[in-house]
């Protein structure tokens, strides 16, 4: 015998409406009432039909997840393989936001406004990963579907964003090397006019070091600690640094790698490679898989009539081996 929303409502002792919002707006729902209804299913063995729901609300229950074309740019992050993990803990985070409601997510790839408005017509929502620039913003206006975007912009970017404090994750970076009681630190960057939340980070190291040595490098080439390792030494011998910080994980393990060095050293993005190193070492974790679980539930609040409301996810600090 199939169990039924009805049989769920009335063990939950909640309306049957209460259970459809549990399962297609969650965070419309009350947490007590939540919780009840996803133990009364959980009990009854019930499934909830996604079929129907769609039909019921006279959508097509699907959430697309679109990723931008990022093309003609001297340097993306997103373009370097040894940042899918960073993608994998995103998706993860949409899938917590989701799990128990009859939402379906679907994946594109799009570069245009007409596909974007194209796509539009065939979903219910839109969820986009990192738009950070003021030209992906614009392609986003005036869609008839609701949209949230996230995640290196400002919130004042747009009424529906999502998004991190990169000038607050430069200051946890210095902060961290404070701790350590390092006076001299040198930061390693790059990219500075093009890439704004580069230009984030750096700022809020140099609001607790406004003397500290600046290496910009050509991040992500293969070549460019090669430039820079002879430098670090020199300074490191010498006297001149006594710590380091960059704006990326990568960088700062690629070099601590080739380098040895035991100085203090803090990175960026919280990646899943300090299992390499040991000593007092850090990173700042921008919590991509919260972002995009708070991303997507605003954008079910959005679906269901809410508000737009920008929301900023602070970074934390991963001590990772002192």
């Amino acid at each position: 015998m199939q169990i039924t929303r009805d049989q769920v409502a009335k063990m939950a002792k909640v309306s049957s409406a209460t259970v459809s919002r549990v399962f297609n707006s969650p965070e419309a729902v009350s947490p007590p009432l939540r919780e009840a209804v996803l133990h009364a299913s959980q009990e009854l063995g019930y499934t909830p039909n996604k079929t129907a729901g769609m039909l019921r609300r006279r959508g097509t229950g699907v959430i697309a997840f679109v990723e931008l074309e990022k093309v003609g740019r001297p340097y993306y992050w997103g373009n370097l393989e040894s940042f899918d993990w960073f993608f994998g803990r995103s998706i993860r985070g949409v899938q917590e936001a989701i799990k128990d409601t009859s939402w379906q997510l679907m994946f594109y790839k799009i570069r245009t406004k007409m596909e974007l408005q194209t796509l539009g017509r065939h979903c219910d929502g839109i969820l986009a990963y990192d738009v950070d620039t003021e030209e992906e913003v614009s392609l986003f206006r005036d869609l008839t579907v609701p949209y949230v975007l996230s995640h290196h912009l400002s919130k004042e970017a747009a009424a529906s964003v999502v998004v991190t404090d990169n000038y607050y994750g430069g200051v946890l970076q210095a902060q961290f090397l404070k701790r350590q009681l390092c006076t001299s630190p040198l930061y390693i960057t790059g990219y500075l006019e093009s890439v704004v939340p580069h230009q984030q980070r750096l700022q809020g190291f140099l609001s607790l070091f406004p003397d500290t040595h600046i290496l910009e490098t050509h991040i992500g080439k293969p070549e460019a600690i090669l430039d820079i390792l002879g430098m670090v030494a020199t300074m490191t011998q010498d006297g001149v640094i006594d710590s380091i910080a960059a704006v990326n994980d990568l960088t700062l393990f690629e070099l601590l790698l080739k380098s040895r060095s035991a100085l203090p050293s803090i990175g960026y993005d919280g990646s899943p490679f300090y299992r390499l190193f040991s000593g007092p070492l850090a990173s700042v974790d921008i919590q991509s898989g919260e972002i995009y679980k708070r991303a997507t539930k605003e954008l079910l609040l959005l679906i269901g009539g809410s508000e737009a409301e920008p929301k900023v996810v602070l970074p934390t600090l991963a001590e990772l081996f002192l």
